[in-house]
């Protein structure tokens, strides 16, 4: 067994545990010093959870708002597609897999309807709202942001539905139960897990998300998310050390809770 494990074990360590290593060593360089003589200093994270405050709160309000975007739209697709459709369960999950061709197809996406000329410019004009207010927007970034990851909830909360066996529904029925109370009473507390797990998951994904982000408002001041000021700092800036230093917090953020909803689901995927 550990023979077979030795493949995913040397990727893992040569691509994700050794750069990570590196990258932490860097968040406590000063600037650019670990090129020459490296600088050690606290400065990095002190700054961190100061002067971008409001970056952490911006990544964290958008990653928020979008997973429970993801939870209230996700579980009707999950229980249709798991309890109503079964023979069409493969072409739902097919569909799930689009938006996860890439955030660039989906901030253009965006851009299509709303920018001058796209099917929902019109409708905005003829209300009087600019179509660039909603593009440039906390509001477009999650309800883009929902999109692309309302996969992951979907699979996480159709694991939990797949899960529960139809007798307990069946008995609730039998004791006089109707619909709404067999939902809130039965099928909603057994397939809390698969909830609690999407919207963790999604959360996780969203915590790193940059192409969405930073084409639908994220280099505007006030907007900005913690994977724009990355790329900002680090390549603008040139203060690899602070980058370095956002870039650890987010690996960290992101890898938690990705774990957790693993846990919460048991490790198991649709």
């Amino acid at each position: 067994p550990y023979l077979f494990l030795m493949p995913a074990l040397t990727f893992s360590i040569l691509f994700f545990a050794i750069p990570f290593v590196y990258l932490v060593f860097v968040s406590f360089t000063e600037r650019s010093s670990f090129f020459f003589k490296p600088i050690i200093t606290l400065d990095n994270y002190i700054k961190v959870f100061t002067s971008y405050r409001i970056d952490f709160r911006n990544t964290l309000m958008l990653a928020g708002i979008a997973a429970t975007i993801d939870v209230i739209i996700g579980y009707p697709y999950a229980y249709f597609m798991i309890r109503k459709i079964r023979r069409f369960g493969d072409l739902f999950r097919s569909l799930l897999l689009i938006p996860l061709m890439s955030e660039l197809y989906i901030a253009y996406g965006f851009w299509w309807l709303f920018l001058p000329g796209g099917p929902l410019a019109f409708l905005l004009e003829s209300l009087g709202i600019s179509p660039f207010a909603i593009l440039y927007s906390p509001l477009a970034a999650t309800l883009a942001l929902a999109v692309y990851t309302l996969p992951f909830t979907v699979l996480q909360e159709g694991i939990s539905l797949s899960q529960i066996d139809p007798v307990y529904e069946e008995a609730a029925n039998c004791l006089g139960s109707n619909p709404l109370k067999r939902f809130v009473y039965v099928l909603l507390p057994l397939s809390l897990p698969g909830i609690i797990s999407g919207w963790l998951i999604s959360f996780g994904w969203n915590v790193g998300a940059y192409a969405i982000p930073f084409l639908m408002g994220g280099v505007t001041i006030g907007q900005r998310v913690l994977s724009v000021q990355i790329r900002a700092v680090g390549l603008l800036m040139m203060n690899f050390g602070l980058a370095a230093a956002l870039a650890v917090i987010l690996v960290v953020l992101s890898t938690s809770l990705t774990y957790i909803s693993f846990k919460v689901s048991r490790g198991m995927m649709v």
